[in-house]
């Protein structure tokens, strides 16, 4: 028991004399010593430029180690301060250290207005003034110019007077302002100088800027002549051709095309040829044709031209937006040509495919009671194929000759083959050879190509040496109606016409 008691008190005593040490360290600062070891440490500028209209937000920190206030922020309406004090800040632990934020009312006068806000902390004569102004609402006074300057250029003035400081800019370098800025209050007259034109008709726009407030206007020149002359038929025909633009013009000048199927030419300065070869898609298609200077800067001058379509279409045929054209089996759906044709090279460029199993592709034409075709057909054979008679051929017993005559593909028949299609070729050619077992009977020939390959070629006894005046429409598509879901679309049918 004794020495527990004894133990105690040594515990107590200790105790005591600790409290002591620190009661000792605690009173060692004098009272201007700890109010010299305080931080308060603010980063904003000493004053601050407001804009009148769209005032921009102000943001300063303050990092400090006694409470803060922000003084005269409760006596300025138009400010808004946040926070105003350290007890004002959304988060407690850390209110000695702040982001400040200060928003300014638009300011919608002709007068400026300028508040001093003073950061300050507790048990310190540390303080932070800021300075902040906010400008009036620029009025600018201008005379601008109002004459067209010459072809050969020149000088002309205007003046400028303003509130406030600004300056004068312009939007093209052919232009120069001498001077190009000016103090507040002040009427200045200004010397816009224009460089020789050797374009067309130019304009530009000279801003001048005080506070912000900008005022523009349009400054012109007269320049060369450069026109189209009046189209009455800005039409190229469908299958190919040419058309002729009138072009005034006193100067030398280029021309292009936004589209790459319309080729220009320039003849001297009074005409633009436009050509295009045959349409092979299925919707018209368009051009813009523009006319620049050759040398210098200045507007063009545009026109627009048109081609239309050489094809009709049956069944279930959809043009779609870039001008392919799908095609559905569940209809006979054919697209023909609007124009009857003898010899030919036909070639369709094929998009996405969906072949079924009774899948069908169908080239042909019909000329004078005969018909021509090439049949891609997974429920029959894959051929070339004639029939008909000669109109005005005879066999010795007075029967007409017949033209028929079938030959099969050596492409692979299945529909995997089909659905890898990309180019579909049919040429009737103009290559006529005698009939060796009929006197007087002539033949052509036929040719398939399947993917760029020649598959087959085919020698008929031609209705088309019989008959010198004989054509017919071209077609693509169904034969008949297929349920199985096939469709395949054609980007371009593209039609050549060979020999006579």
């Amino acid at each position: 028991m004794k020495r527990i008691f004894k133990s105690v008190l040594l515990l107590g005593t200790f105790l005591a004399a600790y409290s002591c040490v620190l009661e000792s360290i605690d009173t060692q600062l004098t009272d201007d010593e700890a109010i010299a070891r305080i931080k308060l440490e603010c980063d904003a500028l000493d004053s601050y430029t407001i804009q009148a209209s769209k005032p921009q937000a102000i943001s300063f920190r303050i990092s400090s180690t006694t409470p803060w206030t922000i003084e005269g922020a409760d006596k300025v309406d138009w400010l808004t301060v946040t926070p105003k004090s350290s007890s004002d800040a959304d988060d407690f632990n850390s209110h000695l250290s702040e982001d400040i934020k200060i928003v300014a009312k638009a300011n919608n006068t002709y007068e400026p207005r300028q508040a001093t806000l003073t950061v300050s902390g507790k048990n310190t004569n540390i303080t932070h003034p800021i300075l902040l102004v906010q400008n009036p609402l620029a009025k600018i006074e201008m005379t601008p110019v109002s004459e067209a300057f010459a072809l050969e250029g020149g000088s002309q003035t205007f003046t400028v007077e303003s509130n406030l400081n600004w300056s004068a800019s312009v939007a093209d370098s052919w232009l120069t302002l001498n001077p190009a800025s000016g103090e507040a209050s002040k009427k200045v007259t200004v010397t816009a100088t224009a460089a020789a034109n050797e374009s067309v008709d130019r304009s530009t726009v000279v801003t001048v800027v005080s506070g912000d407030v900008a005022q523009t206007f349009t400054v012109t020149q007269k320049g060369h002549k450069l026109e189209f002359l009046p189209v009455e038929n800005p039409v190229i025909p469908s299958d190919g051709g040419s058309i002729t633009l009138g072009v005034d013009a006193t100067m030398d000048f280029v021309a292009e095309s936004s589209n790459n199927a319309f080729t220009v030419n320039v003849e001297g300065r009074d005409k633009v040829i436009v050509s295009a070869t045959w349409n092979g898609q299925f919707m018209p298609r368009q051009a813009t044709i523009t006319i620049k200077p050759a040398s210098g800067s200045g507007d063009g001058k545009s026109v627009e031209l048109t081609q239309g379509i050489n094809f009709e279409f049956s069944g279930n045929c959809e043009v779609l937006s870039d001008g392919s054209v799908k095609i559905s089996g569940d209809a006979k759906s054919r697209v023909y040509t609007k124009q009857p044709f003898r010899f030919v090279s036909i070639v369709l460029t094929m998009g996405d495919v969906k072949f079924g199993d009774k899948g069908q592709l169908f080239c042909a034409t019909n000329a004078a009671e005969c018909n021509i075709y090439t049949q891609m057909d997974l429920q029959g054979n894959w051929r070339v194929r004639q029939d008909g008679n000669l109109p005005n051929t005879k066999k010795p017993n007075g029967d007409d000759i017949s033209t028929y005559q079938n030959i099969n593909l050596t492409v692979a028949q299945d529909k995997s083959t089909l659905n890898a299609l990309k180019e579909y070729r049919f040429e009737v050619l103009p290559e006529i050879t005698d009939d060796p077992d009929y006197a007087g009977v002539k033949r052509h020939v036929v040719k398939f190509w399947y993917n760029g390959k020649v598959d087959t070629e085919m020698n008929f006894r031609s209705v088309y040496a019989d008959e010198p005046t004989a054509e017919g429409k071209y077609w693509f598509g169904m034969n008949s109606a297929v349920t199985d879901g096939t469709w395949y679309i054609v980007k371009s049918c593209d039609i050549t016409i060979l020999g006579e």
